[in-house]
């Protein structure tokens, strides 16, 4: 009897899993037939309930990225290595604090910009906006930006190898270098015997007091680059480029005594240059090793109100990365002036300590020896910094 309860137990309790499995069924193709209707009975007009989300903290992702650049120190100037000969310029100084932005405007250009501040005033060093690949290979930048005449030129001086610019640019494109308003196309060319080949062409208005008329508006110059790449080895590359700037040096609209516009005589100004790097860096230890000779020859040609000026100079340097944080140079320069077809000679002599890739320590001690004055030597005490997302590139 006790075993015919349970057996008759399990049935019942069989037979109500099935029954609610049943209904389980049915529940399921009840709901599935009532979506069906209702999606073909809905109206041709959306009824969705609209969902808003507010993005406050996305909107960062949309400022550029800015970053502060430090750059001063301590400098003596003195005369025949005489102690008391040191000249009145010789200090502490600031050179610049240099505020850096730039930004991605879409997938297609992008923004860089550099504002300077010293103790003297407050300059815009470059603003441009770069549109790329607007045909394969080519790209436009437009503003105001340092132009590639040679190599080093085109750099900032808190990224240069020396505390200074070589005396040649400084000499014969004045001290803030050659940075002008107008447009660069720059076209990566098909390697055809090189690795990498571009050429550069410039077309900008003559705000350059030491080569042109220094006037914000008048007839264009026009600069050109030719640039090569060489893979030596895994190791080493070799870097070539010959450029050259034409322009014009006469002033237009000047007032004369009687109040009349008169425009000088038509003066050109040409520039040519050349331009070498041949660096090794082991690529399993790049970072602490390299070694990198890099040099630039110019040639500038100046008609002028009493005649024609030709003057030639250049520059060569060995910059050598003992470790990931100490680097040593030797630089020397060769120059004939520009006022007067004097040559100055100088040997620059630097040690630099990168705490981190953001702040550098620089000791550089230069001797100059003018053909025509007494020499000078300048020991300077340099101190670096970057604050924000960009270090000291060169660029």
């Amino acid at each position: 009897m006790k075993k015919f309860c349970l057996i008759l137990l399990s049935s019942l309790f069989l037979a109500s899993v099935r029954a609610e499995e049943a209904n389980d069924e049915e529940i399921k193709k009840l709901r599935q037939e009532a979506q069906e209707i209702s999606s073909s009975e809905a109206p041709t007009t959306s009824t969705a309930t609209s969902v808003f989300t507010s993005g406050e903290r996305s909107l960062q992702a949309l400022n550029p990225e800015i970053s502060v650049i430090g750059d001063g120190g301590l400098r003596f100037l003195l005369s025949d290595l005489d102690p008391q000969s040191i000249k009145y310029d010789s200090g502490f100084f600031f050179r610049v604090l240099g505020l850096h932005f730039q930004s991605d405007l879409d997938p297609y250009s992008f923004f860089k910009a550099a504002v300077e501040l010293n103790p003297e005033e407050i300059a815009l060093a470059e603003a441009y906006a770069t549109f790329t690949n607007i045909v394969p290979g080519l790209n436009l930048t437009a503003g105001k930006f340092r132009q590639r005449l040679g190599l080093v030129q085109r750099w900032h001086e808190h990224a240069l190898d020396q505390f200074d610019f070589p005396l040649v640019i400084s000499e014969f494109l004045g001290e803030e270098g050659l940075c002008q308003i107008g447009i660069s196309l720059d076209w990566q060319m098909p390697a055809l015997w090189t690795n990498h080949m571009e050429i550069t062409l410039q077309v900008t208005n003559q705000m350059n007091e030491a080569l042109f008329s220094g006037q914000l508006f008048g007839p264009p110059a026009t600069l050109l680059r030719w640039g090569q790449y060489f893979d030596l080895s895994p190791a080493t590359y070799l870097e070539f480029g010959l450029s050259g700037i034409f322009g014009t040096n006469n002033r237009l609209n000047l007032e004369n005594e009687q109040g009349q516009l008169y425009d000088e005589p038509w003066r050109t100004t040409t520039v040519g240059a050349a331009d070498f790097t041949l660096s090794w860096a082991p690529p399993e230890s790049e970072r602490d090793r390299h070694l990198t000779f890099r040099g630039e020859v110019f040639w500038l040609g100046k008609e002028i109100a009493g005649g024609y000026l030709s003057r030639w100079g250049g520059y060569a340097y060995l910059d050598a990365g003992l470790s990931e944080s100490l680097t040593v140079g030797a630089r020397a320069d060769a120059l004939q002036m520009v006022e007067e077809p004097a040559w100055l000679w100088a040997a620059t002599a630097y040690l630099t300590w990168w705490q981190s890739e953001w702040v550098g320590l620089r000791v550089q001690f230069s001797h100059r020896a003018p053909e025509k004055n007494p020499a000078e030597e300048l020991l300077i005490l340099q101190l670096m910094f970057a604050a924000g997302p960009h270090k000291h590139d060169k660029y």
